[in-house]
């Protein structure tokens, strides 16, 4: 099922790939295809956070990348970002994590990106952060504001991409539903 799940990314970055608008897609496209014509992935062992049962009220509808990540996501390591756990309430982390499918420390090991679907409670705030990477959030369910280094928000809700470049500061504030996020650095 994890093979799915990885063919289902690929499929999902290589239909946005090619384009002028966010050229760090053609890397991204380009690490899942690779990983999808070699070996199949050992599956992991899994590691499930108290966001997991959020995701029992997430319809995929047609979207075959959320449908592969719901049919595996109790199944998969889940983790949240190390300073968050030490800095941010329960309320905030029972309702957040994410998986790293692709990267130095995914599930499948990549140095040129790091890609992984995240899950974030409804009313919940992520923090203004930066990091040297360049970074892209596809939103799968729910709905987000993003803001980015221009400083305003923007309401993102499924199909929406927010991009930033690296080292810029950006935050997010979530909607009303569980938000599914599909997210990616190079």
């Amino acid at each position: 099922m994890l093979a799915e799940l990885l063919h289902a990314l690929a499929h999902f970055y290589e239909a946005r790939a090619g384009t002028d608008e966010i050229p760090m897609l053609d890397t991204v496209a380009e690490v899942l295809i690779g990983i999808t014509e070699g070996e199949s992935p050992t599956a992991p062992e899994p590691g499930p956070l108290p966001v997991v049962r959020l995701l029992e009220g997430v319809d995929p509808g047609s979207d075959g990348l959320l449908a592969a990540f719901l049919s595996v996501a109790p199944d998969l390591p889940w983790t949240q970002t190390r300073a968050y756990v030490d800095s941010l309430p329960a309320e905030f982390l029972d309702n957040y994590g994410y998986v790293r499918l692709v990267g130095s420390a995914g599930v499948v090991h990549s140095e040129r990106a790091s890609i992984g679907i995240g899950v974030w409670g409804a009313g919940l705030r992520y923090p203004p952060h930066v990091h040297p990477a360049e970074e892209t959030y596809h939103v799968l369910a729910g709905d987000v504001e993003f803001r980015g280094a221009d400083g305003v928000y923007r309401a993102l809700g499924p199909g929406d991409v927010a991009h930033n470049g690296p080292s810029e500061p950006h935050e997010l504030r979530f909607g009303d539903r569980t938000c599914v996020v599909a997210w990616a650095w190079t």
